[in-house]
């Protein structure tokens, strides 16, 4: 708007300027003599040519969706982008408290004093088979490199928005990990805190060095379990955290980030490389008894990301397709090219986590 109103009052200024009065024409007078050719000769175009290195020295163009880049049309930061950014980061939080108590607390029991819990790790005796460690790393990993994107958005300075976001992922999971420790079902795991923390390193590590994140991406892909929609009705559908029959973990290497395949393949810089686990028949129970399986397996995986990015805009939507598809890997998107996999029956007298 100020651009448009500027170049008004230039019209305006222009048109009301007074008429430029004409001055009498001096009488002719023969031109003086033409210099020497030498005299006016251009240098040498070595002289004056830039080195040649000057052009792979020049700096590459601000990416306006990578980590850090300025809000958009070189917007400057305002006190309300700020107050809304910061508004936005403390909402995420509500909404996700709500999100987990009406999962887990309200229907869990207080305990009267405080305990700790030794879920293990990857074991196949585990209560989750060591997807709910991974969901863990997920979720600080997601929420630190979300909310920090949101603060640089709004002007916040980058490196302040992405410890500010990783310490209020950290903060917020050691919280609930606390409550935790008073409920009779759960109690406090090591195990989860230092998942949580290392969600947060991986997070902070890809927002500070954008040459892994180009490379690189943490990916959850969800489609929901049978056993979860068939306790839909009885259990609400707030408890989409321990549907880890539902859940595959991803990390994906982007052919497109290698530059050749960008310039003589084509297509091919929309795949990923991609190793991924899982596990099924953990959470919830399945009711035919079905033994438990978990599975590591290497793949080609579809880069929505990158598709995504080369039919969207610029905007505030863009962004917010480019996150979601940086994080979230659709079902069926991976093709499978070899897996390892391990097998475990349920244990006896085994009952659903509420």
């Amino acid at each position: 708007m100020r651009r448009h109103r500027s170049l008004a009052l230039l019209v305006v200024a222009a048109l009301a300027a007074p008429p430029v009065l004409a001055q009498p024409v001096p009488a002719w007078s023969p031109p003086p003599p033409a210099a020497p050719i030498a005299a006016v000769a251009l240098p040498p175009i070595a002289a004056v040519a830039p080195p040649a290195s000057a052009a792979s020295d020049a700096p590459e163009p601000a990416d306006a969706s990578a980590p850090g880049a300025p809000p958009l049309d070189g917007d400057h930061p305002t006190n309300r982008s700020l107050v809304l950014s910061a508004a936005g980061a403390v909402g995420i939080y509500a909404v996700l408290y709500g999100w987990l108590s009406l999962a887990w607390f309200v229907r869990t029991t207080d305990a009267d004093h405080f305990a700790f819990h030794d879920e293990g790790w990857f074991g196949p005796d585990t209560y989750a088979g060591g997807a709910d460690k991974l969901g863990h790393l997920w979720g600080n990993y997601a929420m630190t490199r979300g909310v920090s994107r949101i603060l640089q958005y709004g002007g916040w300075p980058r490196t302040g928005s992405v410890l500010v976001a990783g310490g209020l992922s950290l903060g917020f999971f050691t919280v609930s990990e606390i409550k935790d420790g008073y409920k009779v079902e759960y109690g406090f795991s090591y195990g989860d805190m230092i998942a949580n923390t290392a969600g947060v390193a991986l997070g902070v590590l890809l927002e500070f060095v954008p040459a892994l994140d180009r490379r690189f991406d943490v990916r959850m892909s969800y489609l929901p379990s049978d056993e979860y929609l068939a306790r839909l009705e009885e259990a609400g559908p707030f408890n989409t955290p321990e549907d880890y029959s539902g859940q595959t973990v991803l990390v994906a290497y982007h052919l497109g980030s290698i530059p050749a395949v960008r310039a003589r393949l084509g297509w091919v810089q929309y795949l990923d490389l991609s190793i991924g686990y899982r596990a099924r028949n953990y959470l919830p129970l399945p009711d035919d008894g079905a033994d438990r399986s978990q599975e590591l397996f290497a793949g080609i995986s579809l880069d929505v990301q990158a598709m995504a990015a080369a039919i969207a805009g610029r905007g505030v939507g863009g962004r917010v397709l480019n996150f979601v598809t940086e994080m979230y890997q659709p079902p069926f998107t991976t093709l499978e090219l070899g897996a390892a996999t391990r097998a475990s029956a349920q244990p006896m007298g085994s009952a659903m986590t509420p």
